[in-house]
């Protein structure tokens, strides 16, 4: 048995890709959902969609305003590290002093060009031109098990949207909570007045 390194697996069912969520995640339920989220729905949804459209608009400047590759390299860096910081990770067990993960480039699991066809839904041709390109402009190492990010290649530009991107989804996520509490409270005083 040779120690052939981990690959990012990809179930390999159809998917329906204008499905919401990742394939794989299962469909989110609205009967559920709280009359709070309800009665905020329209500051929720816009403060949310404010967000995700400027930061994406945003990023899309490093890419030459070509959105599907800017996904794309987002995708590709999400996979090669997610093994590296698990969701609920302290920083403290995962990053140096600096706040990086030592030795990244060296850690970074390879994405092949299979799976990111599988994951974005688009035509191979398309996305194998959109990843010669990404390794063109140095964004992206090629080696035999796939793609990896250049570490390198993210520049100060880069990390001054990350930052601002962090501050400005930190300011949409108190608006929204305060938007959810409001509804909740005036929730309460209508019942408390009914209940009169």
């Amino acid at each position: 048995m040779s120690a052939e390194p981990e690959e990012f697996e990809v179930d390999s069912a159809p998917h329906d890709l204008a499905a919401p969520g990742l394939p794989g995640e299962a469909r989110v339920d609205g009967a559920g959902t709280p009359a709070a989220y309800w009665r905020a729905f329209s500051l929720v949804t816009f403060t949310i969609n404010r967000f995700i459209v400027d930061h994406v608009l945003r990023a899309a400047r490093h890419f030459d305003n070509d959105t599907e590759t800017m996904i794309l390299f987002g995708t590709i860096a999400h996979l090669n590290s997610a093994h590296l910081v698990a969701p609920g990770s302290r920083p403290s067990s995962v990053l140096g002093a600096d706040g990086r993960v030592p030795d990244a480039q060296l850690q970074l699991r390879p994405v092949r060009l299979r799976d990111l066809v599988q994951i974005t839904g688009r035509p191979r041709e398309t996305i194998r031109r959109k990843l010669e390109r990404l390794e063109a402009q140095g964004r992206l190492l090629r080696g035999l098990d796939g793609y990896v990010i250049a570490v390198s290649s993210i520049d100060p530009q880069m990390q001054a949207l990350s930052v601002d991107g962090v501050r400005r989804f930190t300011e949409a996520s108190r608006l929204i909570t305060a938007a959810l509490q409001d509804a909740e409270q005036a929730l309460a005083e209508q019942r408390g007045q009914t209940q009169r």
